[in-house]
């Protein structure tokens, strides 16, 4: 029995319709995921790099905090208690290593690991400096003067220069990521207009079958 033009009609119709709705499923699923994208990248941009962000500010105000409380001593007269001094640049020392730490917990990429690695290096060539100006040469205040502006100065410009580095990484990354963000958003846009294109086409399909 061949099937009647209704008949015929109204399959196509309902393929047409369930072909649509397959097509609005799939873009809300693809919407649903690049929304997921979109929040995993803005978790990102906190975690890996706000974070780190305040951690390097923290790590850079410790440094030059460090540095301020050794020119004091150096250049002051009459020169500080030693003991003191020699106190609060250890306090200042264990606030690095912990900053350090934390920062190296974080998520960094290859360049940002290599300028880590190097200012921990810095670092430690820095706070050796630091101990001889402290306690070795107590009554040699021209020998102080001499290796805080000289050796003292070059070693801080060095971990200065590191630090100012990896902050112009941190923002350079997080570029990054806000590009991506907003590709991920604008294709959610795509995807919406799709969606709304699908239900008027289903409207219209369902209009003309009914008149």
């Amino acid at each position: 029995m061949t099937p009647s033009p209704n008949t015929r009609s109204r399959t196509r119709s309902v393929l047409l319709i369930v072909y649509l709705i397959g097509l609005i499923l799939t873009s809300i699923f693809l919407s649903r995921r690049r929304a997921y994208n979109i929040q995993e990248t803005s978790s990102s941009i906190y975690k890996d790099r706000l974070l780190p962000t305040n951690m390097l500010v923290n790590l850079t105000s410790t440094v030059y905090r460090k540095r301020l409380l050794l020119e004091t001593y150096v250049l002051a007269i009459p020169t500080p208690d030693v003991t003191v001094t020699g106190a609060a640049l250890d306090r200042l020392n264990r606030r690095t290593d912990s900053l350090l730490t934390e920062f190296g917990k974080t998520s960094l990429t290859v360049r940002e690991a290599d300028q880590l690695r190097l200012l921990k290096q810095q670092l430690v060539v820095y706070n050796r400096l630091e101990g001889e100006l402290a306690t070795h040469l107590v009554d040699q205040q021209p020998a102080q003067q001499a290796l805080f502006a000289g050796s003292g100065s070059e070693a801080f410009g060095q971990i200065a220069q590191t630090l100012d580095e990896l902050a112009t990484l941190q923002v350079q990354v997080g570029e990054e990521l806000l590009a991506e963000s907003r590709e991920e958003t604008n294709y959610i846009y795509v995807l919406t207009a799709l969606q709304i294109g699908l239900v008027l086409l289903i409207g219209l399909s369902l209009f003309w079958y009914r008149f």
